[in-house]
């Protein structure tokens, strides 16, 4: 097992498309399992809004709640469960999809509340004329891979993840970056037949726009399984090599953690 070391920019996006690559379909299930009923319900309300019926007005409404509900659940969830398989995969031990959210069961609503919290603290901080915000965002970057992995409660983790980014905020900035480019990429990539569709069919406007919509839909939706586990990955990555290069982390403590042993004493931690 190769021990952990402080890692460059470049080796640490290296190892997240490494570690992807050699885990995709286990990645790809965790983020399918915790998008689908997102999915679904995006589906739903695309096909009701064509409808263009008045009486679905109180069911759309309904449906915007719910799918705003799953979303929490289904974010928290996914990037939870990804930590955690991240961290097995360091380890070089099998895990499953079904073992990743079984570890996480009892910490989502902890992890929910701490990205409310966060998000409130960073909407507020873009009203704030956007700078704090943006300095908040970066440096509660770590904040969730630290309640994971730490079983850090929502003050902790913030003040955790405060500590982890110190100097290094940038790192946080280019890899959210760098995922959100390749989002778009992506999307635009997989789009791009639906405008060709729309100037061949133009004719069939009604008829085109609802396979459109519906096909927007589902691209939304296997960009989000493509994309998203490899923002979490890294930042999980992050979170280790900022252990390593601030606290000495090595690889028996990383075990200790992973087993439950969330813990380990500043004594220990410093060794």
């Amino acid at each position: 097992m190769e021990p952990l070391r402080p890692l460059t920019l470049g080796e640490l996006l290296d190892r997240t498309f490494q570690i992807y690559k050699n885990n995709f379909w286990l990645f790809v299930g965790i983020a399918s399992v915790a998008y689908l009923p997102m999915f679904i319900i995006r589906v739903g309300l695309v096909s009701a809004t064509g409808a263009g019926r008045s009486s679905v007005g109180v069911a759309l409404a309904l449906g915007i709640l719910l799918w705003l509900v799953l979303y929490m659940i289904g974010v928290a969830a996914a990037q939870s469960a990804t930590i955690i398989a991240v961290s097995a995969v360091h380890l070089e031990r099998p895990i499953t999809v079904r073992e990743a959210y079984a570890r996480v069961r009892g910490m989502l609503g902890r992890i929910i509340l701490l990205m409310i919290g966060i998000g409130l603290a960073v909407g507020l901080g873009f009203l704030l004329l956007i700078v704090p915000g943006i300095i908040f965002f970066l440096m509660w970057g770590l904040a969730v891979p630290v309640a994971v992995l730490e079983d850090a409660s929502l003050g902790e983790a913030m003040s955790r993840s405060r500590q982890l980014t110190a100097g290094h905020r940038g790192r946080v900035f280019a890899i959210y970056f760098l995922f959100f480019v390749l989002s778009v990429v992506l999307s635009l990539g997989l789009e791009a037949p639906l405008g060709v569709l729309v100037a061949v069919y133009h004719n069939n406007a009604s008829d085109v726009l609802a396979i459109v919509q519906i096909a927007s839909v589902v691209i939304a939706y296997v960009s989000q399984l493509l994309v998203t586990p490899l923002l979490t990955i890294s930042l999980s990555l992050m979170y280790y090599d900022e252990r390593v290069r601030k606290e000495a982390f090595d690889i028996e403590l990383m075990m200790r953690s992973l087993e439950g042993d969330q813990r380990p004493s500043a004594a220990a931690t410093a060794s």
